[in-house]
């Protein structure tokens, strides 16, 4: 089912937000090792940040996997002229597009819940910056 929504939703987007859920996987084992060990509050700060990043970039790929998609879409529609475009057709082309996005957007959840909780564990790193400052 992922291999065939890889190859649906683009490759070369799809590559680049699976690239990112691995990123962001890694970066939460980074977390609990670090964590767990040292608790050095620069990294446990600088890695937990990365995870809400990396989940915010695959969004938007997805995003900007999706623009490239139906500029494509709506040139071909347009070099064909509107009258001999289905509308099964143009509704399997609009939920292709889709995919790359909702695969984003996933990831931005998982890792902003990732972050919110690593953040919120009784020995993060508070920052201790003064408003008047």
């Amino acid at each position: 089912m992922i291999i065939r929504f890889f190859y649906e939703g683009g490759p070369t987007f799809m590559s680049l937000v699976y690239l990112m859920w691995i990123i962001v996987i890694i970066q939460a084992i980074r977390f609990i090792i670090l964590y767990r060990g040292n608790k050095n509050p620069l990294k446990l700060k600088r890695t937990n940040d990365s995870i809400l990043f990396f989940g915010s970039f695959a969004f938007l790929i997805g995003i900007t996997g999706q623009m490239v998609g139906l500029i494509e879409a709506f040139d071909t529609i347009q070099s064909m002229g509107a009258n001999s475009i289905s509308p099964g057709l143009l509704a399997g082309g609009l939920k292709v597009s889709f995919i790359a996005p909702f695969f984003g957007m996933m990831l931005l959840m998982i890792s902003a819940i990732i972050w919110f909780v690593c953040r919120n564990l009784k020995e993060y790193p508070l920052q201790t910056v003064s408003l008047n400052q």
